[in-house]
């Protein structure tokens, strides 16, 4: 990559560090001025040319002080960063954006991202007071809260602390661009970008400084296709005219073929990769993604979305970007194609843009535009997927013949002995790693798995990667580390209960066996849970539209927003189950949705505490649906999936908010299930039959009986339920007859209303289930 490219990088990157170092000193100067001076001490090592670039970008990103440039030079690469701090703020900024009188409040918290989306406004703080910058924060630290606590000095010196500690071993090349990143990340996530009393403080210093890096990038792709060497005329003088040219591109990534990739394999082996497949799928779609921006000499500060297989970059319109797109789909869909067949491509689909079309005052029509172009791409392409030549190259090849892989079905390079494609067997191996291991490379190696063309994944330690033997890319899943070659890290849902993927020890139980007869409690089967948010796409798109007449539709309101929403399933979702201890494994997690597999208990209690976490993660504003599928645990992988996928998709039909429990006739909105099912209606059933002798399991079989004859039209049934539960009562022991009475009473109540009564049938089910000993 050109030096100056990697100056404007490094330059655009960390152009208003200056706001969170004044506020950790407190000092009244102007921001620009404290950033460049700050910075100015870390660049030592490079040349006094390469030193002032990067300053002036931290100087002179504000349009008084470009101004007051002494000198100023047509080719400053300042003036690209300036232009990029007013697109990425979504707004021409004011002459004067310094924190030295009374209207700035350097003590605002940040605000949550989900105060001025969706119709009614909330006022949620994120607190300061618990960051963490060695490992990940506990997720009850940072949820949205009513009660504001003050970013104070001490804060901000933690924060300005990190940043420099990491600055000093890091070098401004090009090999360290994502590591700044990552520290950027890791040190200023929670620093509010603006302290404007009269603005919403719910963005970012780090997603602010992040996409106007992007856009800097991009920008200086643009000018230097069209030859473009005055930037002053082009991006200050007449910066109006820059503003409604169509500079850049917004290229819509997709890996097709994920799901059935990582589900559609049998029982034997199945379950020793499950987990590494969903690992890898992953990793080929990072390696693919890296390869784009490697190709493109850009950087993950220019990804505005990705999860689940889906990204959104946003690079400079050129032609030569196009066809980086389009051979690197090419290269990479020829690989797909080599190695798995139809089952996994990537398609794309790109528009081009302009500023005025993501700045202030445009409503979410106007990004609408921007993705439908893009979905609609993607849509044809997901219908063509194979050329011309692929075709032809597929009809010569003919029928493969050979004995099948007893995993995959594959009869591509299967060993005689174990009965298992390669592919295979290394996922196998693979699956250890994945959930043990914290650092992966890919280089050439071809022991490792093949994710990309001469390209391969294998494990790496943090020791081996200091000592400097590592050629390859570093990945660090799960953390955010510095270093050279690092790439981006790997947020990777995968948290499991149990050891060495020893599934079938959910269904065995043995937590719950009693020692003095040596049976186990509760019905021994597994659980599948599927998660998918609601309306995520309509949601995302249309958010930000209903407050304030759509002002706040800003692009970095919508990467906030996404990649808060991916850091829920992503990220935090492992702390969140860790803490809890529920017995499940994630087998796959995506930006928006989540597959597991557990205790069939632990399932029903893990969607309960992961519905109200997102519910308080959202500010209620956002929710999900559900698939809860009960299976034997013999039963293969491939079917519990789609299993489980058909009861979700039953209970999205439903409405929002909505769960299929066991069969599509249990859906029921989640607060029904939790509220009215979970802590009303079982709790009932559970003390009456705890509290008692008289009635066993009979008695409510026989209940179960006379409610699934329930009809609404012969009212023969209610009068069968009640001459029942009478002989019974009449039964009924002297002592236990006022809680028989009482229990009556609400069966007949529920009895006489079809939601309730069918609500009181999934209790009567579910007091079975954890009753049963085996």
């Amino acid at each position: 990559m050109d030096r100056r490219k990697v100056n404007l990088f490094y330059g655009s990157l960390f152009h208003d560090i200056g706001k969170g170092i004044m506020r950790s000193t407190g000092e009244r100067r102007k921001h620009p001025l404290v950033g460049a001076d700050y910075l100015k001490k870390f660049l030592t090592e490079l040349s006094a040319k390469d030193q002032e670039e990067i300053l002036c970008c931290l100087k002179y990103h504000h349009a008084k002080a470009v101004l007051d440039v002494k000198q100023p030079v047509k080719d400053g690469l300042y003036y690209i960063t300036y232009i990029a701090d007013n697109i990425a703020s979504g707004t021409d900024r004011r002459l004067t954006d310094e924190e030295v009188d009374q209207k700035w409040d350097s003590k605002t918290p940040l605000h949550d991202i989900f105060n001025r989306f969706g119709k009614n406004k909330t006022n949620n703080y994120i607190s300061p007071n618990k960051l963490k910058f060695d490992k990940l924060n506990d997720i009850d630290a940072i949820l949205p809260t009513s009660t504001r606590s003050d970013f104070n000095h001490s804060y901000y010196i933690d924060g300005v602390l990190h940043f420099g500690h990491g600055l000093q071993a890091m070098s401004f090349t090009e090999e360290y661009m994502q590591s700044a990143l990552n520290l950027l990340e890791a040190s200023m996530d929670f620093m509010p970008s603006s302290t404007d009393m009269e603005e919403v403080a719910d963005i970012s210093l780090f997603d602010h400084m992040k996409l106007t890096a992007a856009f800097a990038m991009a920008i200086q792709q643009y000018l230097e296709d069209r030859k473009i060497t005055d930037y002053r005329s082009e991006l200050f003088l007449h910066d109006g005219n820059f503003y409604k040219k169509k500079t850049f591109l917004m290229a819509g990534i997709k890996l097709t073929g994920l799901e059935n990739f990582i589900y559609t394999i049998t029982s034997k082996g199945a379950h020793k990769q499950l987990r590494s497949r969903s690992f890898y799928a992953k990793m080929i779609s990072e390696w693919f993604i890296d390869c784009v921006l490697k190709d493109l000499e850009l950087t993950r500060a220019n990804v505005i979305y990705n999860a689940g297989g889906q990204a959104y970059l946003l690079i400079g319109n050129t032609v030569g970007n196009r066809e980086v797109l389009k051979e690197t789909q090419a290269e990479f869909n020829e690989f797909l194609l080599q190695n798995y067949g139809l089952s996994m491509s990537i398609l794309m689909g790109v528009t081009e843009f302009s500023s005025s079309q993501v700045m202030k005052k445009n409503s979410f029509d106007t990004y609408n535009v921007i993705f439908s172009d893009i979905d609609e791409v993607i849509s044809k392409q997901e219908r063509h997927r194979l050329s011309v030549s692929q075709i032809n190259q597929l009809n010569h090849a003919g029928k493969k013949r050979g004995r099948e892989c007893v995993v995959c079905h594959s009869v591509d390079n299967v060993d005689a002995n174990e009965h298992k494609c390669q592919l295979c067997m290394k996922l196998e191996s693979f699956s250890h790693d994945i959930q043990n291991e914290n650092y992966f490379k890919v280089d050439g190696n071809s022991e490792g798995l093949p994710i990309g063309p001469g390209a391969y994944l294998s494990v790496t330690t943090e020791e081996s990667i200091k000592e400097g033997n590592e050629s390859g890319w570093i990945y660090a899943k799960n953390q955010l580390v510095t270093g050279l070659r690092q790439q981006t890290y790997l947020w990777f849902s995968d948290y499991s209960e149990v050891k060495s993927n020893d599934f079938s020890s959910y269904a065995k139980r043995e937590w719950t066996k009693n020692e003095a007869h040596g049976k186990t409690l509760g019905i021994r089967r597994m659980a599948a849970l599927r998660v998918d948010v609601d309306d995520l796409y309509a949601g995302f798109l249309a958010g930000f539209a209903h407050q304030g007449e759509g002002k706040y539709t800003t692009i970095s309101r919508y990467a906030t927003v996404s990649r808060k929403i991916s850091s829920f399933f992503n990220v935090y979702l492992n702390e969140l189950l860790k803490s809890y201890g529920e017995k499940v494994t994630v087998i796959y997690s995506g930006g928006d949705d989540v597959f597991m597999i557990g205790a069939w208990d632990d399932i029903l209690d893990t969607l309960t505490v992961m519905d109200s976490y997102f519910k308080e993660w959202t500010a209620g504003k956002m929710s999900f649906s559900a698939g809860v599928y009960l299976y034997h645990d013999k039963i293969p992988i491939n079917i519990v999936a789609r299993q489980t996928k058909e009861l979700l998709e039953a209970a999205k039909l439903a409405g929002k908010d909505r769960v299929a429990l066991f069969t599509k006739d249990n859906i029921f909105t989640l607060e029904e299930f939790e509220n009215d099912i979970n802590n009303h209606k079982l709790s009932i059933i559970r003390r009456f039959f705890d509290s008692q002798e008289s009635h066993g399991k009979s008695f409510i079989y026989k209940l179960l009986t006379l409610i699934r004859e329930r009809s609404e039209k012969d009212r023969i049934s209610f009068a069968r339920l009640a001459y029942f539960l009478s002989r019974l009562e009449e039964q009924t022991p002297k002592d236990e007859k006022p809680n028989f009475i009482n229990f009556k009473r609400e069966m007949i109540n529920w009895f006489n209303t079809k939601k309730e009564i069918e609500k009181a049938e999934l209790s009567l089910v579910l007091y079975i289930y954890e009753t049963r000993e085996d």
